[in-house]
């Protein structure tokens, strides 16, 4: 087994031909403290180079746990449908609430308008009696 040696994290990273930021990502899943000397173990690990062994081993271990992965998966994607579906029928009742209130402000507008129209018709009535001078409206005519 043939040791490494580096003087800093950007030679090695320079070597093995991988950023510093992907040095640390692998050295720490794979629990490889950065210490300057290396196994040409952890140098393959760290180049993310798997051995027969432990692709064998991950192989073994990995169809069980992507079973169970799988099944967690499915279980989770079903409980986001389900949490679509209600927040679709959410956004109808919405929907369907918001045409209301749009109808019923347009109702109270047209009134509005309506009642505006009434009051200055009285108002331009109160004017023109008004404009009759004080002996007419004292004497008619």
């Amino acid at each position: 087994m043939t040791e490494h040696l580096f003087t800093s994290i950007k030679e090695l990273a320079l070597t093995l031909e991988i950023s510093r930021t992907t040095l640390y990502k692998r050295a720490k899943s794979a629990g490889i403290e950065l210490t300057g000397t290396y196994t040409d173990e952890q140098m393959d690990l760290l180049r993310g180079v798997q051995s027969s062994e432990q692709s064998e081993h991950i192989y073994e271990h990995g169809e069980h746990e992507n079973e169970q992965d799988w099944t967690v998966l499915r279980e989770q994607l079903t409980v986001k449908d389900q949490q679509i579906k209600e927040l679709h029928e959410q956004l109808k009742q919405t929907q369907k609430l918001v045409d209301q209130a749009q109808q019923l402000q347009l109702k109270t507008q047209l009134q509005l308008e309506e009642k505006q129209e009434k009051i200055l018709l009285l108002e331009s009535e109160n004017k023109e009696e008004s404009k009759v001078g004080f002996w007419r409206r004292l004497f008619g005519g």
